[in-house]
């Protein structure tokens, strides 16, 4: 089995291979959001050809979701813990891997770090210790400062950003 990083790796180069960008994927990229389901959908994406749309990828989209268009991805909301805004509206959200077995102080190390750079940490807490993790932005937190987040994150040692799940302009079911 590889290992996240790795499955990381793999399923970008797979997506850039194939034209599609993950930041367009409807759900923002729960298919990858376990090892078993990152290798199972790599498995799907080495057998498709440049072309291929997001539904042809995942054909079990709800038909009113569009890829590139999260305003069309309704889903009911669910916190991602009791770290997350518990009732809308909600902020963006960054899901974090860490090259090693990470856990509750490194996390707490990283959002501190990040609120003293001056970065809209609302909350933050781990997915699956000891290598997932969630940071959950400040409502209002523009799309120009989650993506200088991410490269912020990015140049932190021992961890990578995933993916993106949620941008916080997302529309949610009643």
């Amino acid at each position: 089995m590889a290992s996240e990083k790795e499955n990381l790796h793999a399923l970008r180069t797979e997506l850039e291979r194939l034209g599609l960008r993950i930041a367009d994927l409807p759900g923002g990229g729960l298919a990858a959001a376990s090892s078993a389901a990152t290798e199972e959908l790599l498995v799907r994406l080495r057998m498709m050809a440049p072309g291929v749309t997001w539904r042809d990828v995942l054909p079990e989209l709800p038909a009113h979701w569009e890829p590139g268009r999260p305003e069309t991805w309704t889903t009911p909301y669910r916190p991602f813990g009791p770290y997350d805004y518990q009732e809308l509206p909600t902020g963006p959200a960054v899901h974090v891997v860490w090259d090693r077995d990470g856990g509750p102080a490194q996390l707490e190390q990283v959002a501190a770090a990040a609120r003293r750079a001056g970065w809209p940490v609302y909350g933050a807490g781990l997915l699956r210790p000891p290598l997932h993790a969630m940071i959950v932005l400040e409502r209002g937190t523009t799309e120009d400062q989650t993506s200088s987040f991410v490269e912020w994150l990015n140049e932190q040692a021992g961890l990578s950003v995933a993916t993106i799940p949620r941008t916080g302009r997302e529309t949610y079911l009643p």
